[in-house]
């Protein structure tokens, strides 16, 4: 072989290595970057697992708060509609209305503080739910 072959062989080697030395070094990065996916994905399972966690806490929270204010709430209708005890005299039975006014009132004052409460919770628990949607794979 003469020189000029010789060169241009040496020069289409180094090209190749060159261009696999590109190719290992991509490799590589490709390789540290799913890495990377790999642990972020990992670390985003876990917080789903722990929203999914806090969001079913909530709703049994939220369940019994319910089942509570129902109970509270039929005991007072119960006591507002007991009729009177007895026909007594005329101040006995201005007496009862007071109170019975007083339960109404109160019980309308409870009723709104209830309900905001309810409507809190609920937004709270749907927030929750939205977020766990955007966590959880293949989400938009």
């Amino acid at each position: 072989m003469d020189i000029r072959a010789e060169i241009l062989d040496l020069k289409l080697r180094v090209e190749d290595l060159e261009t696999t030395t590109e190719r290992v070094r991509e490799s590589r990065e490709q390789e540290e970057l799913l890495r990377e996916v790999i642990d972020r994905s990992r670390k985003l399972q876990a917080e789903m697992a722990a929203l999914r966690a806090d969001l079913a806490e909530a709703r049994a929270g939220l369940g019994e708060e319910v089942a509570a204010v129902g109970t509270e709430v039929e005991g007072v209708r119960r006591a507002v509609a007991a009729p009177a005890g007895s026909q007594g005299d005329q101040d006995d039975q201005d007496g009862e209305d007071d109170v019975r006014t007083e339960i109404a009132v109160e019980f309308a004052v409870i009723r709104s503080e209830i309900e905001h409460e309810f409507n809190f919770l609920r937004s709270e628990v749907m927030d929750l739910a939205i977020k766990l949607d955007r966590l959880s794979p293949g989400a938009g």
